[in-house]
């Protein structure tokens, strides 16, 4: 995340919120920000906007917030939730527009064993696609962006126990499917 636009915002804050350290939270939460973004939209363009909308809005209800020691969940939800907007606005976009076209992911000739695991890893992307929203939004920030139960909880404004049994149901799934 290059902070162009972040370190603006900053700049800004020093003088109207420094007692509440708006801009120390930026600085702490920034790369966790880019990440949730990233995990969910893969593309580190659309990863950076998000997240300095994110960060934008939190600046905007920042009085709002009642306990600014959960300063990181509260943030961390509004990323997610805007990644997961854009997200689907793009899979709308995708709908409407009958021309996109899949590409699939180049196989390498020079080595069997190279291309069956490509393969391979190319279904799991697919079926990992196929989950239900909450199942792969766990599995997504757990494994990925390896978080814990507890930040994957935080994230998503879910107690921790879901988060770890929705992981079990993902995996399950996934087993199922990729046998």
């Amino acid at each position: 995340m290059t902070g162009v636009c972040v370190s603006a915002l900053i700049a800004r804050t020093a003088p109207h919120n420094a007692e509440a350290g708006f801009g120390e939270r930026i600085a702490e939460n920034q790369r966790r920000v880019f990440q949730i973004a990233y995990s969910i939209l893969r593309n580190s363009a659309d990863a950076e906007d998000v997240a300095q909308e994110a960060f934008l809005r939190a600046y905007q209800k920042f009085d709002s917030l009642r306990e600014r020691e959960k300063f990181r969940a509260w943030v961390n939800r509004i990323v997610f939730r805007l990644a997961l907007n854009r997200q689907r606005g793009y899979r709308r976009q995708l709908a409407r527009d009958t021309a996109w076209q899949i590409t699939e992911t180049q196989v390498a000739v020079d080595g069997a064993k190279d291309a069956e695991q490509r393969v391979m890893l190319e279904r799991l992307r697919r079926e990992i696609e196929q989950l239900p929203e909450k199942l792969r939004a766990v599995l997504q920030l757990s494994l990925v962006k390896e978080m814990e139960a507890a930040d994957v909880s935080a994230a998503l404004g879910i107690p921790a126990g879901t988060v770890r049994s929705r992981l079990h149901a993902a995996r399950k799934l996934l087993l199922e499917v990729m046998k």
